[in-house]
């Protein structure tokens, strides 16, 4: 057994003898913590308010969590608790929670989950000081500090392995009941429809279909499958950082492509102060997705019957005239299968560049609790330069950094912001017509969009206004690309497009510059070469662009913030079944998989009306695959194929 335990950086090595002696004991357990022996140590510790005042931060952003220890056994943490903060509904994704409380009451509420996806709240109880409880990773609960609480709630805590994520449930709103199709037994001559991904693309063709279902008086039964805790939400949109906000104004959100104002009619319902122009905190949008869902499902015919289930899908195959789904609960026989995975995880950009234990190798951002861990006085390096840095960055400055963030990129480019004040897209056709009807190459492509970039700065001071104009035809462009031309285009043009076309909110970009102006950013163009991990943190050897000196780097933290993953490596199970089977047919820049113009699956020269694609894997026939306004059409076109397999 180790004679210390592995600490984080920044973590005070100087422990008391009782939490030295608590670790211990955590680690004379091995390599797997139970929960009886979390329980008994935490109870038979000598602990008491001297051993974790120095880890006390109480923060008005939120209940505060600092790391004592961690191994790749299990985590101990203090957690500070003001009156009034409390977490959502969550559980533990695998790992067994253990808590003691060291000073102030708890309360302690129970969930259930629900057909419908949210949770209903069952119970509560009062924890008092010196009670220590355990979890099992798979209980939904909540903890508070109750509101007029009169002091400061601080609670220790063993997460056995330790805990990446909260799964975060969505919970019923009070009063509210489900809607009568998650109510239903299905009827037994009802189509089924599988829904593989349940963010905001799978939630919206849910909504379509059985909207299109009573509209043609036809029976249905939706399923949804996720295994999120919380549907509606996706990667974009599970962040519970209000710093992190949408990347396009209120005013062209609206999950529905006939009701353009509908999300801004929802925001003021919230606060009506809310403008068009607004770019709003992401953690609202999957409330209104969901919102708009249940808006939906109560006005559903009474044929109509649908179900979440939070499960992920390992494979799908043939079966008869349909489908065969199996997860981990079991199979499930379907008449069509939507496929709405969006995002795909992120690439490891040092699987075979990094030595040492990886404690201090933050490989998934998106992981609610990821960077709990980075103090404002660590130094972090960034892999990546694009949305996700973006995003890291505003995390890592909710507290004031006196420690610099180091982001490495290819060329160097940060997201564009938008303008404060817009102007309307400028029409491309003009120019663009004449290119297309001569054959498009990516060299001329990117001249021609650089030109009328330049003319829209000179004559309206803004280039938006000609980037913002190709939107509508970007599939056309791209279809217009032989493969030769698309892989040029993603080999030495995808970059600077893509930093001018997914641009920043300004308040967001304000608070970019401001973190380079103060040097508390810096941006390196080049690329690692390797990561090596130490006691005291990690040494990154990096090679600058057009150099071939070899720079060494120290720092406490490496976050990798690439984006979504592509490629082989990134699909999901599920799909490459599919697609060893001959049901799908990827691109071969692994982009994903040929659709054609409604999402229908295209495998062998045939449109599969029964297999239908909406999301990112649909950029290997439209490029620009990613954004709600292009998402919210698919998802609408998606279940009109649906409803045309089945004669509707």
């Amino acid at each position: 057994m180790p004679s210390h335990p592995v600490t984080l950086p920044g973590t005070d090595p100087d422990l008391s003898e009782n939490l030295r002696a608590l670790v211990r004991e955590l680690e004379s357990a091995g390599d797997v913590v139970t929960r009886k022996h979390a329980v008994s140590a935490l109870a038979g510790a000598h602990v008491d308010w001297d051993d974790v005042a120095r880890f006390v931060e109480p923060s008005p952003l939120g209940y505060a969590r600092r790391r004592i220890a961690r191994t790749d056994a299990f985590e101990l943490l203090v957690m500070t608790w003001l009156p009034g903060q409390g977490s959502v509904p969550h559980d533990h994704a695998g790992s067994i929670c253990a808590l003691r409380i060291v000073r102030g009451h708890v309360r302690e509420s129970f969930f259930t989950p629900a057909r419908d996806g949210l949770v209903d709240r069952e119970e509560a109880t009062e924890l008092v000081e010196g009670e220590v409880i355990v979890d099992a990773s798979d209980h939904i609960h909540s903890l508070m500090n109750a509101e007029g609480a009169p002091e400061t709630l601080v609670t220790l805590h063993v997460y056995a392995p330790p805990l990446p994520e909260l799964r975060r449930f969505a919970a019923r709103p009070a009063g509210a009941t489900p809607p009568p199709p998650f109510t239903r037994t299905p009827k037994r001559e009802a189509p089924v429809v599988a829904i593989v991904g349940g963010g905001f693309s799978g939630t919206l063709v849910a909504a379509h279909l059985m909207r299109l279902a009573t509209e043609a008086k036809q029976p249905l039964h939706v399923v949804l499958h996720d295994r999120q805790a919380a549907y509606g939400e996706g990667a974009a949109y599970r962040t519970v950082d209000s710093r992190h906000l949408l990347n396009v104004p209120a005013s062209n959100m609206s999950a529905w492509p006939d009701r353009p104002t509908d999300f801004l009619t929802w925001a003021r319902t919230k606060d009506a102060a809310t403008e068009p122009g607004d770019f709003l905190p992401r953690k609202l949008y999957g409330d209104y997705v969901r919102a708009s869902f249940t808006a939906v499902a109560r006005e559903a015919s009474e044929d109509v019957s649908a179900e979440i289930r939070r499960e992920e899908i390992r494979t799908i195959e043939r079966e008869g005239a349909g489908w065969r789904l199996e997860a981990g609960g079991g199979a499930q026989h379907a008449s069509a299968v939507v496929i709405a995975t969006g995002h795909r995880p992120p690439d490891d950009p040092l699987r075979d560049r990094w030595t040492g234990p990886r404690t201090r190798y933050v490989e998934d951002p998106w992981a609610s609790l990821a960077l709990s861990a980075v103090r404002p006085d660590e130094r972090v390096l960034l892999l990546g330069t694009g949305l996700t840095s973006v995003d890291v960055l505003l995390t890592l400055s909710k507290l004031p950094r006196s420690a610099q963030v180091i982001a490495v990129s290819r060329r160097g480019l940060w997201p564009a912001t938008h303008a404060i004040t817009p102007k309307p897209p400028i029409d491309p056709r003009p120019w663009l017509d004449p290119l297309l009807s001569r054959g498009l190459s990516a060299r001329a492509l990117l001249r021609e969009v650089l030109t009328h970039a330049q003319s829209a700065e000179r004559e309206l001071g803004d280039w938006r206004p000609a980037i913002d104009g190709l939107r509508p035809h970007l599939a056309r462009l791209w279809s217009a690309l032989d493969e030769r031309e698309r892989a040029r285009f993603l080999r030495h043009v995808r970059a600077f497009w893509e930093v001018r076309r997914h641009r920043m909110a300004p308040k967001i970009g304000a608070v970019v510059d401001d973190a380079m102006e103060r040097g508390t950013l810096t941006t390196i163009a080049g690329r690692v070469r390797s990561a090596k991990a130490t006691r005291d943190g990690v040494v990154v050897e990096a090679r600058r662009r057009a150099s071939d000196a070899i720079e060494t780097i120290e720092v406490d933290w490496v976050v990798n913030c690439t984006g979504p993953g592509a490629g082989a490596l990134a699909i999901p199970p599920a799909i490459s079944a599919l697609i060893e089977a001959g049901h799908l047919e990827p691109d071969v820049h692994g982009l994903g998989v040929h659709t054609d113009a409604d999402g229908c699956a295209i495998a062998k020269g045939h449109a599969r009306t029964d297999l239908a694609i909406v999301g990112t894997l649909r950029k290997a026939d439209l490029w620009e695959s990613t954004a709600v306004p292009e998402l919210r059409s698919q998802a609408a076109a998606a279940a009109r194929a649906i409803g045309r397999h089945f004669g509707w």
